[in-house]
């Protein structure tokens, strides 16, 4: 049996800094993601640190195209020497979307090649691309680029025989990629090419599980629409520790069939900054969920690959509902939306018959984005709300995940049930065939119906 080791995964962290972004550029995500390096950085490296894995993988956008062309590599040299001198072991990178193809070459596959090399006792595949694979101990470690993982590619090839390979001679076999496979709470935040040759492999060779950033949700899910059930976890150091725990299930649909996968845990993007510690021990592997300042909150284990057995579960926050009495104490509420290519801010939007505003640009099905209903307005508040959405000018978009928060007198604060449908004005997220998908025709406003309090 070989001895256990550790090894630490972190997903999207947005290396940005003053030396490498002009003052010009410094827009909303600038500012966002400058807190996060300065604020959560230091201390999560630190808890991986002490935690003292192996080595960390870390899966993509760990720098940020918002340094520019020009500046990126400067920026990405320094957020890889950061990660490596703050965690304390050897790094491992996918490489994001945020990661310019010039830079991470020029960066980061020269730092991978060298130790894939010294891994291999200076033999085997050149690094040419950045899709790779190593092991430690008697365990496979697979890392993807998704953007090129499609029918034709030769990464296919490379990837079937790496599995192939993994099944017949190693204990265990870990996937990595930046984009995760399964959109559960983020609707088509990923790469269809990739979800139809991932899954078409799946089928044939299993792996322990399969890590994954870029939609910035932290969630746990085990998926059984390939003959060899697939866990999926995805990680993201964003976010803002001291903001209330939202959980996926209250604030975004299901992108695909809730009866096609277990779901252990999920928060939305921005609420719960974290990274996994897994210990491989023999058979058994663990996955510990650690939310930074607060430990391991979901604790995962399983001994055969498939068979996943959850010890711990991070705990919900309570959803508070309204009555009909209640809603007289409603001090502010807000509708929040989501959605891609919304960019026409003449959509009027109605709550319950009352003009509350006009659409704001939703391009990525962020989770940010609320109308605030203005004061006068919060007296058409009801236990069961309808939004109306105009599109007068046909835009061809998709519109979701619609839910009110209201804060009460006494400083709690409500929130509504969560649309369970995806509105498209136009075919393109038809390839999909996700069950939420409802289509209206172009200049027809959508009328979403039974926000519960």
């Amino acid at each position: 049996m070989s001895d256990a080791f550790r090894f630490a995964v972190m997903g999207d962290c947005h290396f940005v800094g003053p030396k490498y972004v002009a003052a010009a550029d410094r827009g909303e995500d600038y500012r966002r993601y400058h807190w996060m390096v300065e604020n959560l950085w230091p201390r999560a490296l630190a808890e991986i640190r002490e935690a003292g894995p192996a080595f960390l993988v870390q899966l993509g956008d760990f720098a940020d195209w918002s340094c520019g062309e020009a500046r990126q590599p400067g920026g990405m040299r320094e957020a890889m020497d950061t990660l490596a001198n703050g965690s304390g072991c050897p790094v491992w990178l996918a490489k994001g979307n945020h990661e310019r193809e010039a830079a991470f070459r020029d960066m980061a596959m020269p730092m991978l090649r060298e130790r894939l090399l010294a891994l291999q006792g200076g033999k085997g595949r050149p690094l040419t691309a950045p899709y790779y694979a190593f092991s430690h101990s008697d365990s496979r470690f697979i890392v993807v680029h998704d953007r090129d993982l499609r029918p034709g590619s030769p990464q296919v090839d490379w990837l079937e025989a790496e599995l192939r390979g993994a099944q017949q001679s190693a204990a265990h076999t870990f996937l990595f990629s930046h984009a995760p496979l399964f959109t559960v709470g983020r609707p088509f935040f990923t790469h269809k090419p990739m979800l139809d040759v991932t899954l078409w492999l799946l089928d044939r060779w299993r792996v322990d599980a399969f890590f994954c950033g870029h939609t910035h949700n932290q969630a746990a899910t085990l998926h059984r629409n390939v003959r060899n059930p697939l866990l999926q976890l995805k990680s993201a150091l964003i976010g803002f520790p001291q903001s209330p725990l939202v959980p996926l299930h209250e604030a975004r649909p299901s992108a695909i069939s809730r009866d096609s996968y277990d779901y252990y845990w999920g928060f939305v993007e921005d609420c719960a900054p974290s990274w996994l510690l897994v210990t491989v021990d023999g058979q058994r592997v663990q996955v510990e969920w650690r939310l930074l300042g607060r430990g391991d909150c979901g604790v995962l284990e399983w001994s055969e690959a498939g068979r996943v057995n959850c010890v711990r579960r991070p705990s919900w926050p309570s959803r508070i509902g309204l009555g009909a009495a209640e809603l007289n104490d409603v001090q502010e509420a807000r509708l929040f939306l989501s959605g891609y290519k919304c960019l026409d801010r003449e959509k009027q939007v109605r709550l319950n018959g009352e003009l509350i505003g006009v659409t704001p640009t939703l391009t990525g099905f962020q989770s940010r984005a609320f109308i605030p209903v203005p004061p006068d307005k919060l007296g058409k508040l009801a236990v069961e709300n309808e939004v109306v959405v105009e599109n007068p000018r046909g835009e061809r978009m998709l519109l979701g995940a619609f839910y009110l928060e209201a804060r009460l007198r006494d400083g709690r604060l409500a929130r509504s049930t969560v649309s369970q449908e995806a509105y498209a004005t136009c075919g393109e997220w038809d390839d999909w065939r996700s069950p939420i998908l409802r289509h209206v025709p172009p200049g027809q406003e959508i009328r979403v119906k039974g926000l519960m309090f």
